[in-house]
């Protein structure tokens, strides 16, 4: 599908990333983790300002179709963090009242990924997010749920997009 729509004179397609960085709090007590922290430059995203989008000389305007093509957390310290505390974890891209989820993943704490400094990959729904590329900002959500871990978790997160633009 993603050829389809861009296979007319003038159009092309490329590879952006983000990465974002953010810290679980932890507690000695292991409470029930019901909000997962908000990711460093995940916010208020604006494409034109994008490295790739200027290397490409694309606008936000120009974007016909984009997609999450990898979606990747990992444990950044301590080291010996694994993420046995976490069951689910979900991304979704917001913009004004929308949002598409564009990733997602279950039954994590089942997954034996071992310390030291495990990396998640999450399941991408394939859903075109466009609509919030093309707008004038947009944000990157999470949900999450779990067991707060015993200490504080520094985590880093890692996210690829293809990107179709056309004039």
């Amino acid at each position: 599908m993603f050829a389809l729509v861009l296979s007319g004179c003038g159009n092309f397609t490329f590879t952006t990333q983000l990465k974002g960085e953010a810290t679980i709090q932890g507690s000695p007590l292991g409470g029930v983790l019901n909000v997962f922290p908000q990711l460093g430059s995940f916010s208020n995203i604006n494409f034109d300002q994008n490295q790739d989008f200027k290397n490409n000389d694309a606008r936000r305007e120009m974007v016909k179709e984009t997609k999450c093509t990898s979606f990747a957390i990992r444990i950044v310290s301590p080291t010996d963090q694994d993420f046995a505390f976490l069951e689910t974890l979900e991304f979704a891209v917001k913009s004004g009242d929308t949002e598409t989820v564009i990733a997602r993943k279950t039954g994590i704490d089942m997954l034996g990924l071992k310390a030291p400094n495990p990396t998640l990959t999450l399941d991408l729904p394939g859903e075109d997010i466009s609509q919030h590329v093309r707008a004038e900002n947009f944000t990157i959500i999470s949900r999450a749920t779990g067991r707060q871990p015993n200490q504080d978790v520094s985590l880093e997160a890692t996210v690829k997009f293809l990107v179709g633009v056309g004039l």
